[in-house]
């Protein structure tokens, strides 16, 4: 029972996280601050991202789900910003590394 109880509080506070950026004021502050609340939903989640990609056992190591990262991100670069770009480079490299490492 008490797992359960966890997973709601957690799914919650995930949840209500997520709704409170979502939720935009109508005179949202300016200067620094506003600047802030503009960026900071994007900064969390990629922090969030990157750490479960670069080190899923804790430690950094190359996988093909990195590949498949960097891959997509040179994709949209060169492609510039194409969706099939990044999808068809990050595919690529997903599938080569996957084969080399094994």
């Amino acid at each position: 029972m008490s797992d359960f109880v966890l997973v709601l509080g957690v799914a919650a506070i995930t949840f209500a996280s997520r709704v409170a950026f979502l939720l935009k004021p109508r005179a949202a502050p300016g200067g620094r601050v506003g600047r802030f609340l503009e960026l900071f939903p994007l900064a969390l989640f990629i922090a969030i991202a990157t750490n479960g990609l670069a080190a899923p056992a804790g430690t950094p190591e190359l996988t093909a789900n990195i590949a498949a990262a960097v891959g997509g991100v040179v994709g949209g670069v060169v492609f510039r910003r194409s969706l099939w770009g990044v999808l068809g480079v990050g595919a690529a490299c997903f599938y080569l590394v996957r084969a080399l490492v094994g």
